[in-house]
C-alpha cells in the first residue's frame, strides 16, 4: 500500500512539473509566418450568365373590353426579333402565364412592336368575353435580352434559346415566382 501512495505521489509531482513547463513554454504571441505555397492551379471557365433580364409592371386594374392594349415601349423590333419574353397577368394575387388560362377566361396575346394586346375568350366556348375592371390587376413582362447576337442564324432563334436555356435549367417558364427566383429578380 505505501508503495503504491509513493508511486502516485511522484506522479503527481512529475504530471505537476510537465504541466508548469509547458505552461512557460507556450507563449501567447505568434511565430514567424510560414513562406507562402504555391498558386493553385486556374479553375475551368464556366457558361457565361445572362445579367440582361428586366422585368415591367403594369397596372391593368381599370381596362375593360374583349381585347386590351398596354404600351410597352420596350418591345422594340430587335426584343421582338431576338429576345426571350414571358408575359404573366395577375388575378387574385396569382399570376397566370399569357397565352393561357386563368379561371374562365382564355387569354390570348400578341406581342407588337410597343405594345401587348390582350384579347379574351370563354375557355368553354370559344366566344369572346368582355372582361371587367378589376378582374386582372398586373401585367408583368420579362425580358431576357438574348446573349447570342449573331446574324444569320440556322436552326434556332435566340429567342427560343433563351426560352430552352430556362427549361434545361429545371425552370418552369409557366411559374412567375420560378423564373424570378432563376434570375434573382424581385417579384
Amino acid at each position: 500500500m505505501k508503495l503504491s501512495k509513493t508511486t502516485i505521489s511522484r506522479s503527481k509531482y512529475f504530471l505537476l512539473a510537465l504541466l508548469v513547463t509547458f505552461s512557460f513554454s507556450c507563449s501567447p504571441e505568434d511565430g514567424e509566418d510560414g513562406a507562402t505555397g504555391a498558386i493553385g492551379p486556374a479553375g475551368t471557365n464556366g457558361e457565361d450568365g445572362n445579367a440582361n433580364v428586366e422585368t415591367y409592371t403594369y397596372d391593368i386594374s381599370a381596362l375593360t373590353g374583349t381585347t386590351i392594349n398596354i404600351s410597352a415601349p420596350q418591345l422594340t423590333q430587335d426584343v421582338l426579333d431576338n429576345d426571350g419574353i414571358l408575359v404573366y397577368i395577375q388575378r387574385s394575387g396569382n399570376y397566370y402565364p399569357i397565352p393561357g388560362t386563368s379561371f374562365s377566361d382564355e387569354i390570348k396575346t400578341i406581342l407588337i412592336n410597343a405594345a401587348v394586346e390582350l384579347t379574351f375568350y370563354d375557355r368553354v366556348t370559344g366566344a369572346s368575353v368582355t372582361i371587367p375592371a378589376d378582374r386582372y390587376t398586373l401585367l408583368k413582362m420579362v425580358i431576357i435580352e438574348s446573349n447570342n447576337t449573331t446574324t444569320g442564324r440556322t436552326s434556332i432563334s435566340t429567342k427560343q434559346q433563351a426560352l430552352n436555356n430556362l427549361n434545361q435549367a429545371g425552370v418552369d417558364v409557366t411559374d412567375y415566382y420560378a423564373v424570378c427566383d432563376y434570375y434573382g429578380i424581385a417579384y
